[in-house]
């Protein structure tokens, strides 16, 4: 297993050991084990995909619900590209309401059970 840590610059091979600290009183040991590298460039990244659900379907056009709860977000999110389970691409058009709700445009016709999903990475 791996683990990422802050400290001071460290040079390879060199023994970590890892307490839980409480308001400064170190508490039990919790991990221990060897430097594998030390690269500052590194980035560990998390994949996040957002999912939502059409509530109105209109040919290409549809309104999605249950990804964002505020406008702003929406507006915030807007130049980012849309996917649905089906492989149908899209993009947020507006948004429509003070709910959250969304208006997207895509690629294909969609359908009502359709789920459209957007990638965060």
């Amino acid at each position: 297993a791996f683990a990422s840590i802050y400290t001071r610059m460290m040079l390879t091979p060199a023994t970590c050991l890892m307490f839980r600290t409480k308001t400064g009183i170190n508490g039990p040991l919790v991990a221990s084990g060897t430097l594998n590298s030390v690269d500052p460039d590194r980035l560990l990244i998390k994949r996040v995909i957002l999912t939502g659900a059409p509530i109105s379907v209109s040919k290409r056009t549809a309104v999605v619900r249950h990804m964002f709860y505020r406008p702003e977000d929406v507006r915030w999110f807007q130049p980012v590209e849309l996917y649905t389970k089906h492989g149908f691409i899209g993009r947020i058009l507006d948004a429509h309401g003070t709910k959250g709700y969304m208006k997207c445009a895509f690629d294909g016709h969609i359908k009502n059970h359709d789920t459209v999903c957007m990638p965060l990475y």
